[in-house]
């Protein structure tokens, strides 16, 4: 997927500087690795996690309201070690009720009228890298890596295992990875929402593993 964006960009760059008269020419690389080391990954429940039907009555009317926490357990399995991650992606951007604007929600989709139905979070618990318990560390960039702990997994963030034979934090190369992504789920205040009617709760996101 990442080689197909890179096409892309480079496709437009190349239409946009068509109209502009060039004085040498210039070199396009394209580059990439094919990596021998493939790596499986699963997700327990498929990756559903349903609150089944919340009572518009058992919601705060002036305030927001905590759902329950679940999780699910994210796993890979590789051939040979390999230097991987998760990616995480908002599918429903710009859904996340939330006045303090944070970057680290995820949207929960719309009611009618295009109301804010409410937000999540997500965090990383119990990490197993190699059959052996890990730090989770995360990047936006894959530059430059921080140790995770127990903070919010922001969307369009990665995060791996830790090696721990490093001094700095570092990716680990992996064959096995477990842990458990938990979802913390927020609904909006009563009065901005549509109660009236059945509200579709709609969170989505997608967890793409990337090769380092």
């Amino acid at each position: 997927m990442q080689p197909s964006r890179a096409l892309i960009s480079a496709a437009f760059m190349l239409a946009g500087a068509s109209t502009v008269m060039a004085a040498s020419s210039q070199d396009l690389s394209v580059t990439g690795t094919i990596t021998p080391s493939a790596c499986t990954a699963l997700i327990t429940s498929g990756g559903i996690v349903d609150y089944g039907k919340i009572s518009a009555q058992d919601l705060n009317p002036t305030a927001v309201t905590l759902l329950p926490k679940a999780s699910v357990q994210l796993s890979v399995t590789c051939l040979a070690p390999t230097l991987m991650a998760f990616k995480s992606a908002d599918n429903r951007p710009g859904t996340a009720a939330d006045r303090d604007e944070s970057v680290s929600r995820f949207g929960l989709g719309l009611a009618s009228g295009n109301e804010k139905i409410g937000w999540y979070t997500l965090t990383m618990a119990d990490v197993i890298a190699n059959d052996l318990p890990a730090t989770p560390i995360e990047t936006v960039d894959g530059s430059v890596w921080f140790d995770a702990g127990n903070s919010v997994w922001q969307p369009g963030w990665m995060r791996t295992a830790k090696d721990p034979s490093l001094p700095t934090a570092a990716p680990l190369a992996l064959t096995t990875f477990k842990a458990d992504v938990v979802v913390a789920a927020t609904i909006t205040n009563k009065q901005y929402l549509p109660i009236t009617e059945e509200i579709k709760i709609d969170g989505s996101a997608t967890l793409d593993l990337i090769y380092l």
